[in-house]
């Protein structure tokens, strides 16, 4: 028989032994691996009734449906909301000037593929792919810099894994030309530039699953935790020959690291990591998370969310959009929503940027993990993805950590964690903390400003951490 899919459990990892004391099963909190309801894949030696085949196939249909009704709802929503804002824009708008702006860049064609982006600007981007021991086939997508050619003598410059939010991918750091957080790194500190992807984007598959079966989509932020950072952790080193990486996180790409870092996932990654730079922390909500459709979608329950939004990716008509609508609408279009729903903004950016941003957002995301992040008894309503009633969530093996935030950032509560941190967490050498006041949620990569907001001091970060480095300043601080 068929492994039946699982169902979803918010309650994230602290000290498992601690948990099962405090969490008793229940119809909206059971154990991970409890069915659904449904049993989607009967004992093969079986014969599928025609009721069951119906419904089968009916499913799918009619959540794509509902959750398509759904997504032009929150679009109108948030359409009308933003209208007063919008015209204000348009009736202010003034053309942003920087010297460093090239000419060039304006008549760059609008396209999915990183490698073009890459090629603007002098550098090259070669495909690889990891497997994560469930099975899954990641795209790491690894910057060349042919003015840092590597020897057979030489590694190469120190290892730099850099992953994406929710609803992203690595093509995030890519289309800010010259000033891309993957080119700047390269080009300013010499590094090897590593990309990851979590499972599912970039049309990556499963050894054993096709991509439009339910159980490839059976997968919430905890499996990324345990498998995808691991893999591409481990990929990067066995690939440039290094023990330590730095690593830089934004938002989802940060928070399923702190799972994977608690104690009871994936510590021993943490022997691999000289440095851990979160941007933009998402372990503890904002108060973004209270308001609409947020408190909505905490209504609803795992049985009543796969009637609604399926048990494949999250309303797999964004995929289809992506692919059909022209580039210029559907990031018109996009930019409403997200402005939104995650009240990350253009306000800092080079607004003819932002038709590339929407060329690589958003990627397919499983139901299963929305559902974790949004549904009843989710992260949305519980403010924190791991579980705060465990006494400590890391040990000693945790890598020096460097924080930055913005101000203006709403969605998620870096604060909080600050506090966390200081109270329980003695473990963590928390060395630098830096918040941007005028910075918003995804202003750290794609802000006109952020290489002289954050990308010089990050590059201070990884280089006084890095495991050659003869300065230990930022150690001693610790």
């Amino acid at each position: 028989m068929s492994t039946p899919l699982k169902r979803p459990n918010p309650v994230s990892y602290g000290t498992i032994d601690d948990l099962q004391s405090l969490i008793q099963p229940n119809a909206d909190t059971a154990p991970r691996d409890t069915p659904v309801t449904i049993q989607l894949y009967p004992d093969a030696n079986s014969p599928i009734s025609h009721p069951r085949r119906l419904h089968r196939y009916a499913l799918p249909l009619l959540s794509t449906i509902v959750s398509t009704m759904f997504l032009l709802l929150v679009v109108a929503w948030a359409t009308i909301a933003s209208f007063p804002v919008l015209v204000l824009k348009w009736w202010n708008h003034k053309e942003e000037s920087y010297t460093w702006d090239h000419e060039r860049h304006k008549g760059e064609e609008i396209v999915k593929d990183v490698q073009y982006y890459a090629r603007q600007v002098g550098f090259e981007i070669v495909d690889e792919q990891a497997e994560t021991d469930d099975g899954y086939f990641l795209r790491i997508h690894r910057v060349v810099n042919p003015r840092r050619p590597i020897s057979d003598e030489d590694r190469g410059g120190y290892p730099v894994l850099i992953l994406h939010g929710l609803f992203q991918s690595s093509g995030a750091f890519i289309t800010s030309e010259e000033r891309s957080l993957a080119f700047w790194l390269s080009e300013n500190g010499g590094y090897q530039v590593f990309l990851g992807n979590t499972r599912g984007v970039f049309q990556m598959g499963h050894k054993q699953f096709d991509y439009d079966d339910p159980q490839f989509w059976d997968w919430t932020i905890q499996d990324l935790a345990m498998y995808d950072l691991p893999a591409l952790v481990e990929w990067v080193c066995n690939a440039t020959g290094y023990d330590k990486i730095a690593f830089i996180g934004h938002s989802q790409g940060n928070g399923l690291a702190f799972l994977t870092l608690s104690q009871d996932l994936r510590p021993d990654i943490g022997d691999k990591l000289s440095c851990f730079i979160a941007l933009a922390p998402a372990v503890y909500a904002g108060p973004l998370t209270n308001g609409f459709p947020f408190n909505l979608l905490g209504r609803v329950d795992w049985n009543s969310w796969q009637q609604i939004f399926g048990i494949h990716d999250f309303i797999p008509v964004m995929r289809y959009s992506y692919d059909w609508v022209p580039a210029r609408p559907f990031a018109a279009v996009g930019y409403i929503m997200f402005a939104y729903l995650f009240a990350w903004t253009d306000a800092n950016w080079l607004k003819r940027r932002k038709v590339k941003v929407f060329r690589f957002t958003p990627t397919p995301v499983s139901s299963a993990s929305i559902f974790w992040w949004c549904g009843k008894g989710g992260f949305a309503q519980r403010k924190c993805t791991l579980e705060e009633r465990v006494p400590r969530w890391f040990d000693q093996r945790f890598p020096p950590l460097l924080i930055y935030y913005g101000g203006r950032d709403f969605l998620v509560d870096t604060e909080n964690l600050l506090e966390r941190l200081r109270k329980h967490e003695e473990h963590v050498r928390l060395l630098k903390v830096v918040k941007l006041d005028e910075a918003e949620h995804c202003d750290f990569y794609l802000a006109a400003s952020a290489v002289e907001w954050c990308f010089h001091s990050i590059l201070e970060d990884i280089e006084r951490t890095r495991i050659d480095s003869t300065d230990n300043s930022y150690m001693d601080m610790a």
